[in-house]
C-alpha cells in the first residue's frame, strides 16, 4: 500500500480516468485545451524519437476537421498510435509500416479499444525513475507524455516479446472462433487473401489449432445454443451476414451511426451470446438497413460480405480508359489503405487513361464528378477568370476570356481534378497532357475513402486549400475583373492569412447587433440573411457562391451612412488607416452586425479576421473603394424588405438551376407535363414506366413548383452515395447510373422529395423473389448523357398552354417580382 495515495485507493479499471505526476501521485486528467496545439510532447517508440503535439484536433467520420464558425476546434489528446502514424507514414502506402496491428481501429473512427491488439508496453517516469507499466496498455487511445518510452511487438528483447506473446495469444483465441472462410466458396476464396484478420494471424505467427476443441481427446460437452446471436443470415438483398465469424470489433457499428448516420447496427446480448444486431436484433432484409455497404466494407473479418450477384459493375465513362482490377489496385501503394471488400465488389471505379501530349484530359465549365491521380507524365492546369456564365442550366462562353493562372503538375503531386468532385461543382480548370503522360481517373466514393488515409489526408487538404484560395478569390463578387497585377498581390497578401471553414446546416455565423470580428468570402453553400426591425423580422435574402458576408460592420458602417456618398465614406476610411504608429485594429472602430446569418444547408467559407481585412483595405485602395460601394449598396437595399423573400428563401428556390414551374394562370390541370414525362423515359431505366414528376408541391406567388429535380447548384443528393451512381451530366443535371443499388440515401439527402425509389423490374423474370430490387429514379432534364446534347425537358414541351417553364431561382424570383409590378 505504500505505493498508493494516502486515503484513496484507485482500481486498474478506473485508472483510464487518472493519471500520475513525476512523484508518481494520482492526479485526474484534465480535457485539452488549444494552447495544447503549440504544446509537443517527445517520446520513444521502438528506439526512435519522434516529436507531436500534445492535442490534435478532433475530426469527423470523413477525415474532416471539426470546425465551428470561428474556425475554432475542439482538442483531442494525441495517442502513441498517432505519433506511430506520424514516424512512420511519409507518403501514400507508408500505413503498412506502423508496427502496432490493429482490428478494431481506423482512422476516421472514433477509438473504443476493444480487439487489444495494438497493447504497447510503456515505460515512464515515477518518482524520478524509470518504471514500466504494470500491464499493456492500448495505444489507440493511451495518451502520449513527455518521456515517454514505447516497445511494440517490432522492438527487439523482453519487452518486444511481451507485446508479441500478448498478440500472439489474442490472435489465435479470435482466429480459432472466427477466421472462416466467407460464402459461397468462390466468393470465400477471392476474399481469404484480404480478410485482416488471417493477415493480422500470419503476422504474428499465430497458431489457432491447438486452442480448438476437436484436438482434445476427451473434449468438454457441446455447449447450448447460443440465444442472442445467429449463425448465417441471407436475408438481405445485397449482402450476407455470417455472426459465427464476427469478432465483435464495432467497427460496423461506428461505420453505420459515425459515417452514414443510419444508426441501424448495435450490440445484443451479454457474454458469450453477445453479438452485433440490427435494429431489434431483427434479421437485416428484414431490418431498415439501407444496403449502403459501409458496414461490409468495414468488418475485418468474412462476418459481412457481398453477395456474388450483387456485384456492382460501374462503365466506364470514356471509350479510351480501361477498367483497372483490384489486385492490381491493391499492389498500389496509394491503395494499400482501401478496404479490399470495396474494391472486389464495385469494379470500374478506377479506369486507367494515356494521353498523347496535347490532349484534353478535361475542360473548365464541364461537369466533375471524378479525380485524376497522376502516374506519369506532365500536366498543363489553365484557369480562365470570369470566362462561364450560368443560365438556364447551361454555360456558355460570354466575352474575352483572361486565363489567371496556368501551372504544371506531375506525379509529385498525386492528384488533380479534386475540388470538383469533392464538391459536385464544375470544373475550375483545363488540364492538358504537356508530355505523354498517364492518370488514373477514380470516382468520387473512392476519392472519400483516400481521403481518409492519414498520408493523403494531409496531402489532398494542403492541394485543396492552396487550389482553392484561387477559387473562392475568383468567383467572389469583391475580386472581379480587378487588374492582373493587383490580383496577384492581393492573392499573395491573403493566402497566409484566410482559414477555410465548414459550418452545419442551422449554424448560426454571427447575430445582429454584435461586434464584427471577421469577413467570410462563400465558397459553397448559400448564407441566410436576416435584418430585424424592432421584434420582427423585416427583410431576408440569401447570398450564395461568390457572395462576402460580414463586411459592413468591419467598415464600421451604419444605416446613418445610407444617404453618404460613397466617396466621401471612402476618403474618411483612407485618412483614419494612414494614422502612423498605431495598430490597424484602433484606427477604425468595431462596427455591430446590421443582420443575422447563418448557414442554408451545409456551408463552406474563406474567414478573414478582422485585423487582416483592415490592413487589406489600407494596402489596396481600388478594393477599399469596392467594398465601401458594395456596402452602402446593400445597406440602401436593407430599408425595404419583399415578403416573397421569406417564401423564396423557405421554399429553398434560390438554389435552384432548373425548377419546375407551372403557371396556375394558364395551367388546366390536363396532366400532360407528366404524361410526357413517361412516354419520354418509356421503360429503359426501371423495366416499367416511371415519372420524374409530380403535379404538386409548393406554391409560390401564382406558380406551382412541381416535385421534380431542380438541379441544385449544390446538389445535397449526391452526397456519400456508396457506389457513386449519382452525378452530374454534360449539362449539369443531375444523372442517376444503372449501376445503382437502390440503397436511398439521395432520397433521403434530397430536401425536396424529387427522388423516389422504384422496383427495378429490368429482366425480370417469373422466378423474381417477391422482394424485388430498388433503384432511383430522378429527373434528368431529358438529357441523359447518353442520348442528347442539348436540354429540351419534355415536361415543358408537352404543356399545350404554355404554362411549364424551367426556370434558375434567380429567373423564378425576378419574374414574380416583375408581375408584380
Amino acid at each position: 500500500m505504500s505505493d498508493l495515495t494516502e486515503g484513496l485507493f484507485i482500481r486498474d479499471d478506473d485508472e483510464d480516468l487518472f493519471s500520475r505526476d513525476i512523484d508518481g501521485q494520482l492526479v485526474r486528467l484534465d480535457s485539452p485545451t488549444e494552447s495544447d496545439y503549440e504544446a509537443t510532447v517527445t517520446l520513444q517508440i521502438d528506439g526512435q524519437s519522434v516529436t507531436v503535439p500534445r492535442a490534435e484536433p478532433l475530426k469527423d467520420a470523413q477525415g474532416n476537421i471539426v470546425q465551428d464558425v470561428e474556425g475554432q476546434t475542439t482538442p483531442r489528446y494525441t495517442t502513441i498510435y498517432d505519433a506511430a502514424v506520424r514516424l512512420y507514414v511519409e507518403k501514400p502506402g507508408d500505413e503498412v509500416r506502423i508496427p502496432i496491428p490493429t482490428l478494431c481501429h481506423q482512422e476516421h473512427m472514433q477509438p473504443v479499444g476493444v480487439c487489444r491488439l495494438c497493447v504497447v508496453q510503456i515505460y515512464g517516469q515515477k518518482r524520478g525513475r524509470r518504471a514500466a507499466e504494470r500491464k499493456l496498455l492500448p495505444a489507440c487511445q493511451h495518451q502520449v507524455k513527455d518521456g515517454m518510452e514505447v516497445f511494440t511487438m517490432n522492438a527487439p528483447g523482453p519487452d518486444g516479446d511481451r507485446v508479441r506473446q500478448t498478440v500472439k495469444t489474442v490472435t489465435e483465441l479470435l482466429t480459432a472462433d472466427h477466421l472462416k472462410l466467407a460464402e459461397p466458396p468462390e466468393l470465400g476464396q477471392a476474399h481469404a487473401p484480404f480478410n485482416e484478420l488471417g493477415r493480422v494471424s500470419e503476422r504474428c505467427g499465430a497458431i489457432a489449432e491447438h486452442l480448438r476443441l476437436d484436438v482434445f481427446s476427451d473434449p468438454p460437452p457441446p455447449a447450448p445454443p447460443e440465444k442472442g446471436r445467429r449463425k448465417f443470415d441471407s436475408s438481405s438483398p445485397v449482402f450476407l451476414v455470417d455472426h459465427s465469424a464476427c469478432i465483435l470489433c464495432d467497427r460496423c457499428v461506428r461505420a453505420c451511426g459515425e459515417v452514414q448516420q443510419n444508426h441501424v447496427i448495435g450490440r445484443t446480448g451479454k457474454g458469450a451470446n453477445a453479438g452485433i444486431s440490427f435494429d431489434l436484433n431483427d434479421p437485416m432484409g428484414e431490418s431498415s438497413c439501407v444496403q449502403c455497404g459501409e458496414c461490409m466494407v468495414s468488418c475485418p473479418t468474412s462476418a459481412i460480405i457481398f453477395k456474388p450477384g450483387t456485384r456492382v459493375h460501374v462503365t466506364a465513362q470514356s471509350r479510351t480508359a480501361g477498367t483497372l482490377e483490384p489486385r492490381e489496385l491493391l499492389a498500389d501503394p496509394i491503395f494499400a489503405g482501401i478496404s479490399p471488400k470495396f474494391l472486389l465488389w464495385q469494379g470500374g471505379l478506377v479506369v486507367r487513361r494515356r494521353l498523347r501530349a496535347g490532349e484534353l484530359l478535361c475542360r473548365q465549365g464541364e461537369a466533375g464528378n471524378t479525380a485524376f491521380l497522376i502516374k506519369e507524365g506532365t500536366l498543363e492546369v489553365s484557369v480562365t477568370a470570369q470566362a462561364d456564365r450560368l443560365r438556364r442550366g447551361q454555360w456558355f462562353r460570354r466575352g474575352r476570356s483572361r486565363t489567371m493562372a496556368t501551372f504544371l503538375v506531375t506525379p509529385d503531386d498525386v492528384v488533380v481534378g479534386e475540388m470538383s468532385c469533392i464538391t459536385g461543382t464544375p470544373r475550375t480548370a483545363t488540364v492538358r497532357a504537356k508530355t505523354d503522360a498517364e492518370v488514373w481517373e477514380i470516382r468520387r466514393n473512392v476519392l472519400d475513402r483516400l481521403m481518409r488515409l492519414p498520408s493523403l489526408n494531409r496531402l489532398f487538404e494542403e492541394r485543396y486549400r492552396d487550389r482553392m484560395l484561387n477559387v473562392v478569390l475568383w468567383e467572389s463578387d469583391l475580386f472581379k475583373n480587378l487588374e492582373a497585377d493587383i490580383y496577384g498581390e492581393i492573392v499573395d497578401f491573403l493566402r497566409p492569412r484566410l482559414a477555410f471553414v465548414r459550418v452545419r446546416p442551422g449554424q448560426i455565423l454571427f447575430k445582429q447587433g454584435d461586434r464584427a470580428n471577421a469577413l467570410y468570402l462563400v465558397r459553397l453553400g448559400h448564407v441566410r440573411v436576416g435584418i430585424r426591425s424592432f421584434a420582427s423580422e423585416s427583410k431576408l435574402i440569401s447570398l450564395g457562391p461568390g457572395s462576402i458576408v460580414g463586411e459592413i460592420g468591419l467598415l464600421g458602417l451604419s444605416p446613418q451612412d445610407v444617404s453618404r456618398p460613397p466617396e466621401e465614406v471612402e476618403a474618411e476610411l483612407a485618412h483614419a488607416l494612414a494614422a502612423p504608429d498605431r495598430a490597424v485594429v484602433d484606427l477604425v472602430p468595431a462596427g455591430l452586425r446590421t443582420s443575422t446569418c447563418s448557414a442554408l444547408g451545409n456551408l463552406e467559407m474563406a474567414r478573414l479576421d478582422r485585423a487582416d481585412f483592415l490592413e487589406m483595405i489600407r494596402d489596396f485602395p481600388p478594393l477599399r473603394r469596392r467594398l465601401v460601394e458594395l456596402s452602402l449598396a446593400r445597406l440602401r437595399s436593407n430599408e425595404s424588405g419583399d415578403p416573397l423573400l421569406q417564401e423564396f428563401v423557405d421554399q429553398g428556390l434560390y438554389e435552384g438551376r432548373s425548377i419546375l414551374a407551372l403557371d396556375l394562370d394558364r395551367c388546366t390541370r390536363c396532366d400532360e407535363c407528366t404524361r410526357g414525362c413517361v412516354q419520354q423515359h418509356g421503360e429503359e431505366s426501371h423495366g416499367q414506366p416511371v415519372t420524374r414528376l409530380l403535379r404538386d408541391g409548393m406554391r409560390f406567388d401564382k406558380y406551382l413548383i412541381a416535385t421534380s429535380c431542380r438541379s441544385c447548384v449544390n446538389p445535397h443528393c449526391m452526397v456519400g452515395c456508396p457506389v457513386d451512381s449519382i452525378h452530374r451530366g454534360a449539362n449539369l443535371q443531375i444523372v442517376i447510373e444503372d449501376h445503382c443499388i437502390g440503397c436511398g440515401l439521395c432520397a433521403d439527402n434530397c430536401p425536396y422529395g424529387s427522388i423516389s425509389l422504384v422496383p427495378n423490374l429490368r429482366g425480370a423474370t417469373t422466378a423474381t423473389p417477391a422482394v424485388l430490387p430498388l433503384k432511383a429514379a430522378n429527373c434528368d432534364l431529358c438529357e441523359n448523357e447518353r442520348q442528347h446534347r442539348k436540354v429540351e425537358p419534355q415536361c415543358v414541351a408537352s404543356c399545350p398552354h404554355d404554362a411549364a417553364f424551367r426556370l434558375t431561382g434567380d429567373e423564378l424570383l425576378q419574374r414574380v417580382l416583375g408581375d408584380q409590378r
